[in-house]
């Protein structure tokens, strides 16, 4: 095994196939985006929702066997059983927490609102009575249609709208994720230096293993790849001066922002050709004793990023799934 690798050009074949993919399922994003914001109740878990949405539907590509005659049913379906599965967790989790260490240790208002949350969810509506009745009545499903999404019979569809609806006389809570916020002293910082374009003092306030999410286009960990060339920090204090004319911009600026309590940083950039100054990027941080230790970014989340400008009224300027490279996987430094 010692002569076994991950070859880069395995990596690139993938990520040309991941494309073409995000290219494919482009139509059907917004109704995917929509439906885990029903199921989910909240903007930040329902880009999480989608995104593992996508993940999974790539990965089971490579081992179904049947056609997919219907994509927007496959991924609503994925969607379906991965918010199942997440509110199965949550109360297997909080059922299995030590009751000593609940008495001991006062939990987090949030991990406590978790619990309490979907616990008068359940008892109200159960995940599949949840999904159906999202499905039909809130998204003009078919019972047939609701059915092929929920691998069930059109008979076990009607049972379960019947049920939920008796049972959801008023909109269900939404369930919390139990994160935790960052603190305004470290966002702000994070802001200035981004800013002041401080390569070395961002460097310092990141720590040297953090993770860095570019939702559904990349991942970056460690101090190599925040200094790297292509690294995601080159990528916001640089642009990308090897993409077309097209896409190059003005100025470009940061700025804090507390969007339901949590404080995150809005990157704007100017581009005359388009319009004039707009929101281009969100930067979700996460913290520890002081340093930044991931940093999530929603440049290519057109939906959350759309919602998040509306509530907080700013333009917006956004729309694209991936980076706009010339092909799937491709780099315009190899033209």
């Amino acid at each position: 095994m010692d002569d076994f690798q991950l070859t880069d050009g395995m990596r690139d074949e993938l990520r040309a196939a991941w494309h073409r993919y995000l290219d494919r399922v482009a139509p059907f994003r917004p109704l995917l985006h929509g439906y885990c914001r029903k199921l989910t109740r909240d903007v930040w878990d329902a880009e999480d929702l989608s995104q593992e949405t996508l993940i999974r539907g790539f990965h089971r590509l490579a081992y179904h066997h049947d056609p997919i005659d219907n994509p927007r049913a496959y991924l609503l379906r994925i969607a379906t059983h991965g918010w199942i599965d997440q509110l199965r967790r949550r109360e297997t989790e909080a059922r299995l927490a030590p009751e000593a260490a609940v008495e001991a240790v006062e939990p987090p208002a949030a991990v406590g609102e978790t619990h309490d949350a979907s616990r008068r969810l359940l008892e109200r509506l159960a995940p599949r009575e949840q999904a159906a009745v999202v499905l039909k009545d809130l998204f003009d499903l078919s019972l047939e249609e609701a059915a092929v999404v929920l691998e069930t019979s059109v008979g076990a569809v009607k049972s379960a709208l019947h049920r939920g609806r008796e049972r959801l006389r008023s909109e269900g809570e939404a369930i919390p994720s139990g994160r935790t916020v960052p603190s305004a002293a470290v966002v702000d910082r994070f802001v200035e230096l981004l800013n002041a374009a401080d390569r070395e003092g961002l460097l310092t306030l990141i720590e040297a293993n953090a993770g860095i999410s570019n939702l559904g286009v990349g991942n970056q960990y460690g101090d190599e790849s925040l200094r790297g060339e292509h690294s995601w920090l080159e990528g916001v204090l640089g642009g990308h001066p090897e993409w077309p004319e097209a896409f190059r911009f003005e100025s470009m600026r940061c700025e804090c922002a507390v969007y339901e309590g949590e404080p995150m940083a809005l990157f704007f950039r100017t581009r005359e050709r388009w319009g004039g100054e707009a929101l281009e990027g969100i930067f979700r941080v996460e913290e520890e004793a002081g340093q930044i230790t991931r940093i999530r970014s929603y440049s290519f989340c057109p939906e959350t990023m759309r919602e998040v400008a509306g509530a907080l009224d700013v333009p917006v300027r956004t729309g694209m799934y991936r980076y706009p490279t010339p092909d799937p996987g491709g780099n315009y430094k190899d033209e």
